[in-house]
């Protein structure tokens, strides 16, 4: 027998009373000791245990009794074959909480290196071909809203860099239409940009820096990896994964798809992403008997333009209205490893 305060679930108003087990019901009986109701176990319903809060009795009309005296309450349900659950346990089991919350930051990690850029890689290869050049043609509509300017490339030089790109012999990509498209960088600096579809958009700055032979090719066929193998996408994809994992579960892409324009702008490629474009690159570049190192010569010089620059002005001029935008090395990082790698391919 428990000491309890009794609610009958009409009024308000709070009732002494203890509760016992006799027989298989549940006897809840007055400070007087005269017996206020019956009812079998089965009808109950008892509440988790949760710390030192008050426990609550529930009978099938709603009148609850309120229980404080939680080692005698155990005892009672100990009786009477009661048996917690492993939820209610775990609540109340610091080694179980710290071991769920080790698990959930395991799952966490393994979701967000493993299983996430898988699904991206899964969700960008389901974008029809139709949709990815559409996509495509209104990232470069962004571009030319005022980020950057028509070209002062020659026409003569333009040619000689689509034509070398158009007789490289190239894996198979029936999916996109390749095209080279040239514009002054000015904010974005030399740089070249793997837009969804198969449009390659290389700035003034980067013909500048690298010239139309080998290097200015080895840097379109790492592009043309990115796109080949939808790196763009994915990036975006990943960035958005709650609705790309909804967009997915039910075939409607147009909500994650319709920031793509803007997320191409500021992208950044992961490390293995760097890796297969290289290597898509080393590959072509090889089937064509050009040296790898050309494209690690490029990179040179642009790791060495970027120093330069940041002797000469090391903070934002005052008459800069924005600053500038990441060139290529920022948006293809890890340039060091990837400069010893494209070497030591072409060695």
């Amino acid at each position: 027998m428990i000491p309890v305060t009794y609610f009958d679930g009409r009024s308000s108003r709070a009732h002494a009373a203890t509760l016992a087990v006799d027989a298989g019901q549940a006897v809840l009986r007055d400070a007087d000791g005269a017996e206020l109701r019956r009812a079998s176990l089965s009808s109950l319903r008892v509440s988790e245990r949760v710390r030192r809060a008050p426990r609550l009795v529930t009978f099938a009309d709603g009148a609850f009794c309120q229980v404080s005296d939680h080692a005698a309450f155990d005892r009672l349900l100990a009786d009477t074959g009661h048996q917690e659950g492993w939820v209610a346990k775990a609540q109340n089991s610091w080694r179980m909480a710290g071991m769920a919350v080790a698990a959930l930051v395991a799952v966490l990690v393994l979701g967000y290196y493993v299983l996430l850029p898988w699904s991206a890689a899964h969700m960008a290869r389901a974008v029809p071909a139709a949709l990815e050049a559409q996509l495509g043609r209104a990232t470069l509509a962004s571009l030319d809203n005022g980020l950057v300017e028509p070209t002062r490339v020659p026409p003569a030089e333009q040619a000689r860099i689509r034509t070398g790109f158009a007789s490289l012999k190239r894996p198979e990509d029936p999916g996109h239409d390749y095209q080279i498209v040239f514009r002054r960088g000015g904010r974005l600096g030399a740089n070249a940009l793997a837009l969804p579809g198969g449009t390659i958009v290389v700035t003034d700055e980067l013909v500048s820096l690298a010239g139309t032979g080998a290097g200015m090719l080895g840097v379109l066929a790492h592009e043309a990896g990115h796109i080949a193998q939808r790196h763009g996408l994915q990036q975006v994809i990943q960035a958005s994964a709650v609705g790309a994992l909804a967009a997915y579960m039910f075939g409607d892409f147009s909500s994650v798809l319709a920031g793509v324009p803007a997320a191409m702008l500021t992208l950044r490629y992961s490390r293995e992403h760097e890796r297969e474009a290289d290597a898509y690159a080393i590959e072509i570049m090889q089937r064509n008997r050009l040296p790898p190192s050309a494209l690690a010569e490029v990179l040179v010089a642009l790791e060495n333009q970027g120093r330069n620059a940041d002797k000469k002005d090391s903070a934002p001029r005052a008459h800069e209205e924005e600053p500038p935008l990441d060139d290529f090395l920022s948006t293809h990082p890890h340039t060091r490893e990837r400069i010893e790698a494209l070497r030591a391919a072409g060695s």
